[in-house]
């Protein structure tokens, strides 16, 4: 496990030196706060005026005291944190559907040329996974701010929610090109702790500031590299097909690796 994240927090850091990447990290967060600015200004003025009522129609008459001022104040502070995890949603959205085919190809192509592509997913599948995982977090996460009153529950248990939504989005993106259908799978099983603690660690960027920004498209990378590593090592245990690939002249020759002797 731990040499499998090695490898990919290494590789990712020479990935995401190279401008095209740099460019895929960066327009998503462009795109997700464009519109969850424009929906926070078209949305504030009805949002605050319901809530300003919702207190005049206090039954102990309180909005008149310093208490109804106070706590008016905390729902607005909480109606703007409220767009934080929308905001990474979408951008996990966008990175999953856009940004992840364009970085698997590319990186699969310079750095992982000798794994045949298999298609054993496809893009509704992927499409379906993203939108079902961000539902069920959005839904944990609500449920979760029942034991935020708990020292330090605040901290950890989105963190956790955010591990489980990444690993769950990024292990099916980064593999479905390479890997075939029974490859997924076993992947999944196989590497399942790795992809959490993988998960766990992009959602760790999210609490370090201008990191944060850039989170979702940086655990990408994470996954890239440590899927396709992953199924590296699973097809040269298997004797599975590999690719011999020519760089130079672009042509790639195909070879079963021995299987070894029982």
């Amino acid at each position: 496990m731990m040499d499998l994240i090695r490898i990919a927090l290494l590789r990712s850091l020479a990935t995401l030196g190279r401008g095209k990447i740099l460019w895929e990290m960066f327009w998503p967060l462009l795109a997700a706060g464009l519109v969850w600015i424009v929906a926070l200004v078209l949305a504030w003025a009805p949002l605050t005026t319901w809530l300003a009522g919702w207190f005049n129609a206090s039954p102990d008459g309180a909005q008149a005291g310093m208490l109804a001022m106070a706590g008016f104040f905390a729902l607005k502070v909480l109606l703007v944190l409220g767009v934080l995890p929308l905001m990474y949603v979408t951008m996990l959205v966008i990175v999953g559907i856009w940004v992840m085919p364009r970085v698997v190809a590319l990186v699969g192509r310079e750095e992982y040329a000798d794994l045949e592509l298999r298609h054993g997913g496809n893009f509704a599948r992927s499409l379906w996974n993203t939108l079902s995982a961000s539902g069920l977090f959005l839904l944990g996460f609500l449920v979760s701010m029942i034991f935020w009153w708990i020292p330090g529950a605040a901290l950890v248990l989105p963190w956790l929610l955010t591990a489980w939504l990444n690993k769950r989005t990024f292990t099916y993106d980064c593999l479905m090109e390479h890997a075939d259908a029974e490859e997924l799978q076993a992947l999944e099983a196989r590497e399942g702790g790795t992809f959490f603690w993988l998960g766990a660690i992009g959602a760790a960027l999210a609490y370090v500031p201008l990191l944060n920004l850039f989170a979702p498209a940086i655990t990408g990378v994470l996954f890239v590299h440590a899927g396709l590593e992953a199924l590296r090592r699973l097809r040269l245990e298997r004797g599975a097909w590999i690719v011999e690939a020519d760089v130079a002249t672009s042509h790639s020759a195909y070879h079963r690796l021995p299987k070894e002797k029982p």
